[in-house]
């Protein structure tokens, strides 16, 4: 398997400015990956308990992915729905972010 696309995994630290207020501080990593879709049953029965996954990524190896739980992908920013490991590959399921720009709550 080619490893043809790359994905930045955004890491997320929560902490307080000078002022007190909360803030969230993102620091990202790029990894090679290959890009994959949703098969069709899988997505019915995503859909079917509410899930909307968009795109699949799949790393060669597990060790690439540290637990982050947004990625980028041509511009284009996702959560992480799911993680699936087969022997040393990680297969990441994304789905698209609404509002990417919303400080979540804790």
């Amino acid at each position: 398997m080619w490893q043809t696309d790359v994905i930045d995994l955004i890491a997320q630290q929560r902490g307080v400015d000078a002022y007190g207020d909360p803030v969230i501080t993102e620091t990202t990593r790029s990894v090679f990956c290959e890009t994959k879709s949703i098969g069709t049953k899988e997505f019915y029965q995503a859909q079917a308990v509410g899930l909307k996954p968009e795109i699949k990524f799949v790393l060669t190896d597990v060790a690439d992915y540290a637990g982050e739980l947004l990625l980028s992908w041509r511009g284009l920013r996702f959560s992480v729905l799911r993680t699936y490991r087969t022997g040393i590959k990680l297969e990441i399921t994304a789905v698209r972010e609404i509002n990417p720009t919303a400080v979540p709550t804790a």
